[in-house]
């Protein structure tokens, strides 16, 4: 246990470790993170439900979804697809996490909705082409290690049609300035979130200030078995986001509230991203 504790001590270089799959695979774990997801009332795993719909309106309003081909990264169980499919869109939605997807698919036929559900890794798997508008949201991209939102950024470059979009959020430097760094343990860490039964949960937040990262990073203990989990964050300026969005070989980039779709008014806010091959 020792060279475990102090393993979990020591600083790992930005990215050098993944374990996101994690999160949607366990099964417990999973189950939580879609209690959370479909909990509107808090921004835990997934933004408030009145913050969607304001999202969806002006997306709406800006690229009007009825007939437009659109794909939705990272889907989930299908807060934001649902959406779109209401507003005419033609949807797919990609996920890895089963009881996400399960989740979804019951929703959309309980709603009378054609929502085409797939479950894939977009990192790995083909993309659907031809789209008119692809989108990724609550940070998906900032959680990604810097090779990796390259490969996403040319994946979905080429899946869209020459004068689609896409849109996506990304986390600012000034909700990285509110953070601080912390280190904690306590049984059953999170009422239960990492696992069924008894466990200790230690929790240390790091943070690389030159960087503007962030990593959260859990020990979790358990009778039967013990595993980390580490939860990245890059954080960006606009002019940051615009410059590596750019030499991904997009054309244009505006930057815009992700609530409203008007002029982003800095502080401690994510924003949103419209992007163009």
């Amino acid at each position: 246990m020792y060279e475990i504790l102090s393993d979990f001590l020591l600083r790992p270089a930005p990215f050098s470790v993944s374990t996101t799959e994690l999160l949607w695979t366990d099964p417990h774990i999973a189950g939580e993170m879609l209690r959370f997801h479909l909990d509107g009332e808090n921004d835990l795993a997934s933004r408030r439900a009145t913050t969607i719909d304001g999202f969806v309106a002006w997306l709406d309003r800006r690229f009007p979804l009825a007939g437009l081909a659109v794909t939705d990264l990272g889907c989930g169980p299908g807060l934001y697809t649902s959406r779109y499919a209401e507003r005419g869109g033609m949807v797919t939605g990609l996920d890895f996490s089963a009881s996400s997807l399960t989740h979804a698919r019951k929703a959309a036929e309980g709603a009378g909705l054609s929502i085409d559900y797939r479950q894939a890794d977009y990192l790995r798997d083909d993309l659907p082409g031809g789209q008119d508008l692809a989108t990724m949201i609550y940070g998906d991209f900032c959680a990604m290690a810097p090779d990796r939102r390259s490969r996403v950024l040319g994946k979905i470059k080429a899946a869209l049609k020459p004068n689609g979009v896409f849109v996506f959020d990304v986390f600012s430097t000034g909700m990285f300035d509110e953070l601080h760094e912390e280190t904690l343990f306590q049984p059953r860490l999170m009422n239960g979130f990492w696992a069924a039964g008894d466990y200790i949960g230690f929790k240390m937040t790091q943070l690389y200030r030159d960087e503007a990262i962030s990593l959260e990073r859990y020990l979790i203990v358990t009778p039967d078995r013990t595993f980390q989990i580490h939860n990245w964050m890059q954080y960006y300026t606009p002019d940051i986001i615009t410059a590596e969005v750019l030499a991904a070989g997009y054309s244009a980039v505006e930057i815009v509230d992700f609530a409203t779709g008007g002029p982003w008014p800095g502080g401690a806010t994510a924003f949103a991203v419209i992007a163009r091959p």
